[in-house]
Protein backbone atom coordinates (compact mmCIF):
# COMPACT_ATOMS: atom_id res chain seq x y z
CA UNK A 1 0.00 0.00 0.00
CA UNK A 2 3.00 2.52 0.60
CA UNK A 3 3.49 2.17 -3.77
CA UNK A 4 0.52 4.53 -4.20
CA UNK A 5 0.73 7.87 -3.79
CA UNK A 6 -1.80 9.53 -1.80
CA UNK A 7 -3.41 11.39 -4.33
CA UNK A 8 -3.88 8.31 -6.17
CA UNK A 9 -5.80 7.05 -3.21
CA UNK A 10 -8.26 10.02 -2.59
CA UNK A 11 -8.84 10.11 -6.75
CA UNK A 12 -9.99 6.62 -6.09
CA UNK A 13 -11.81 7.22 -2.90
CA UNK A 14 -13.77 10.16 -4.66
CA UNK A 15 -14.66 8.44 -7.90
CA UNK A 16 -15.69 5.18 -5.41
CA UNK A 17 -17.73 7.34 -3.46
CA UNK A 18 -19.34 8.86 -6.51
CA UNK A 19 -20.33 5.44 -7.87
CA UNK A 20 -21.48 3.93 -4.64
CA UNK A 21 -23.94 6.75 -3.88
CA UNK A 22 -24.99 7.10 -7.41
CA UNK A 23 -25.55 3.34 -7.43
CA UNK A 24 -27.94 3.44 -4.64
CA UNK A 25 -29.97 6.62 -5.96
CA UNK A 26 -30.05 5.48 -9.52
CA UNK A 27 -29.60 7.27 -13.06
CA UNK A 28 -33.24 8.91 -12.38
CA UNK A 29 -32.66 10.45 -9.23
CA UNK A 30 -29.02 11.39 -10.25
CA UNK A 31 -29.52 13.04 -13.49
CA UNK A 32 -32.83 14.49 -12.09
CA UNK A 33 -31.20 16.37 -9.48
CA UNK A 34 -28.68 17.52 -12.00
CA UNK A 35 -31.84 18.80 -14.12
CA UNK A 36 -33.45 19.80 -10.87
CA UNK A 37 -31.16 22.42 -9.97
CA UNK A 38 -30.52 23.70 -13.31
CA UNK A 39 -33.89 24.35 -13.85
CA UNK A 40 -34.76 25.54 -10.32
CA UNK A 41 -31.94 28.44 -10.72
CA UNK A 42 -33.52 29.55 -14.50
CA UNK A 43 -37.18 29.97 -12.94
CA UNK A 44 -35.99 31.54 -10.12
CA UNK A 45 -33.91 33.92 -11.91
CA UNK A 46 -36.61 34.44 -14.63
CA UNK A 47 -39.74 34.74 -12.31
CA UNK A 48 -38.05 36.26 -9.03
CA UNK A 49 -38.89 40.00 -10.20
CA UNK A 50 -42.24 39.63 -11.20
CA UNK A 51 -43.55 36.83 -8.27
CA UNK A 52 -41.50 39.56 -6.00
CA UNK A 53 -43.83 42.80 -7.02
CA UNK A 54 -47.04 40.52 -6.90
CA UNK A 55 -46.24 38.62 -3.69
CA UNK A 56 -43.70 40.86 -1.76
CA UNK A 57 -45.04 44.08 -2.73
CA UNK A 58 -44.56 45.79 0.74
CA UNK A 59 -40.80 44.40 1.92
CA UNK A 60 -38.14 46.99 1.85
CA UNK A 61 -35.90 47.53 -0.14
CA UNK A 62 -37.49 45.55 -2.87
CA UNK A 63 -34.24 43.97 -3.27
CA UNK A 64 -35.04 42.10 -0.31
CA UNK A 65 -38.68 41.49 -1.86
CA UNK A 66 -36.72 40.22 -5.21
CA UNK A 67 -34.24 37.66 -3.29
CA UNK A 68 -36.93 35.75 -0.59
CA UNK A 69 -39.32 35.73 -3.71
CA UNK A 70 -35.65 33.91 -6.01
CA UNK A 71 -35.21 31.56 -2.64
CA UNK A 72 -38.96 30.63 -2.55
CA UNK A 73 -39.58 29.95 -6.15
CA UNK A 74 -35.65 28.32 -6.11
CA UNK A 75 -36.98 25.52 -3.18
CA UNK A 76 -40.65 25.31 -4.53
CA UNK A 77 -39.07 24.04 -7.97
CA UNK A 78 -37.08 21.89 -6.22
CA UNK A 79 -39.73 20.26 -4.38
CA UNK A 80 -41.65 19.63 -7.19
CA UNK A 81 -39.11 18.36 -9.14
CA UNK A 82 -37.94 15.95 -6.08
CA UNK A 83 -41.81 15.03 -5.93
CA UNK A 84 -41.73 14.27 -9.94
CA UNK A 85 -38.42 12.35 -9.21
CA UNK A 86 -39.60 9.82 -6.81
CA UNK A 87 -42.52 9.10 -8.95
CA UNK A 88 -40.67 7.93 -12.32
CA UNK A 89 -38.05 6.48 -9.73
CA UNK A 90 -41.14 4.18 -8.52
CA UNK A 91 -42.30 3.86 -11.78
CA UNK A 92 -39.10 2.35 -12.91
CA UNK A 93 -39.05 -0.49 -10.10
CA UNK A 94 -42.29 -1.44 -10.81
CA UNK A 95 -42.11 -1.78 -14.45
CA UNK A 96 -38.67 -4.13 -13.06
CA UNK A 97 -35.83 -1.47 -13.98
CA UNK A 98 -34.51 -1.18 -10.59
CA UNK A 99 -31.20 -2.74 -11.74
CA UNK A 100 -31.22 -0.88 -15.23
CA UNK A 101 -31.35 2.03 -12.99
CA UNK A 102 -28.83 1.21 -10.24
CA UNK A 103 -26.15 0.11 -12.69
CA UNK A 104 -27.07 3.16 -15.07
CA UNK A 105 -26.82 6.19 -11.84
CA UNK A 106 -22.88 4.07 -11.47
CA UNK A 107 -22.29 4.64 -14.61
CA UNK A 108 -23.43 8.37 -14.22
CA UNK A 109 -22.07 8.50 -10.67
CA UNK A 110 -18.39 7.47 -12.33
CA UNK A 111 -18.66 10.17 -14.63
CA UNK A 112 -19.54 12.60 -12.07
CA UNK A 113 -16.31 11.46 -9.79
CA UNK A 114 -14.14 11.75 -12.84
CA UNK A 115 -15.19 15.37 -13.24
CA UNK A 116 -15.13 15.85 -9.50
CA UNK A 117 -11.41 14.82 -9.30
CA UNK A 118 -10.63 16.95 -12.48
CA UNK A 119 -12.10 19.72 -11.05
CA UNK A 120 -10.16 19.43 -7.75
CA UNK A 121 -6.76 18.69 -9.89
CA UNK A 122 -8.03 22.13 -12.23
CA UNK A 123 -8.47 24.02 -8.49
CA UNK A 124 -4.80 22.67 -7.22
CA UNK A 125 -3.09 23.65 -10.17
CA UNK A 126 -2.73 26.99 -8.53
CA UNK A 127 -1.45 26.19 -5.26
CA UNK A 128 1.95 24.35 -4.05
CA UNK A 129 0.27 20.73 -4.34
CA UNK A 130 1.87 19.93 -7.30
CA UNK A 131 5.45 20.07 -6.35
CA UNK A 132 4.75 17.32 -3.81
CA UNK A 133 6.33 14.34 -4.30
CA UNK A 134 2.53 12.65 -3.95
CA UNK A 135 1.45 14.84 -6.65
CA UNK A 136 4.59 14.14 -9.12
CA UNK A 137 4.51 10.19 -8.40
CA UNK A 138 0.64 10.15 -9.04
CA UNK A 139 -0.57 7.65 -11.76
CA UNK A 140 -3.41 9.41 -12.45
CA UNK A 141 -2.73 13.18 -11.82
CA UNK A 142 -1.70 13.62 -15.58
CA UNK A 143 -5.21 11.85 -17.04
CA UNK A 144 -6.83 14.32 -14.98
CA UNK A 145 -4.35 16.99 -15.70
CA UNK A 146 -5.17 16.24 -19.48
CA UNK A 147 -9.38 15.87 -18.65
CA UNK A 148 -8.50 19.26 -17.37
CA UNK A 149 -7.41 20.71 -20.46
CA UNK A 150 -10.22 20.01 -22.53
CA UNK A 151 -12.43 21.13 -20.03
CA UNK A 152 -10.78 24.34 -19.59
CA UNK A 153 -11.71 26.43 -22.76
CA UNK A 154 -15.46 25.75 -22.03
CA UNK A 155 -15.12 27.56 -18.42
CA UNK A 156 -15.91 31.19 -18.24
CA UNK A 157 -13.42 33.53 -19.08
CA UNK A 158 -11.53 31.35 -20.84
CA UNK A 159 -13.17 31.90 -24.39
CA UNK A 160 -11.95 35.22 -24.00
CA UNK A 161 -8.12 34.76 -23.53
CA UNK A 162 -8.29 31.46 -26.37
CA UNK A 163 -9.36 34.31 -28.57
CA UNK A 164 -6.60 37.04 -27.57
CA UNK A 165 -3.84 33.83 -28.52
CA UNK A 166 -5.12 33.32 -31.70
CA UNK A 167 -5.16 37.09 -32.34
CA UNK A 168 -0.84 36.43 -31.86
Amino acid sequence: MNDIPLADILAFGVIAACIVMSMIRGVIAEAGSLFAWVISFLLAKTFAVPFSEVAFKSIQPHALGVAISFVVIFFLARFLQQFLRTILTNAASSMGLGSVNRVLGGVFGAAKGVLLVTLAVMVCAHTDLPETEDWQSSYSIPYFQSLSEVIMPYLPGQKDKTEDKAEL
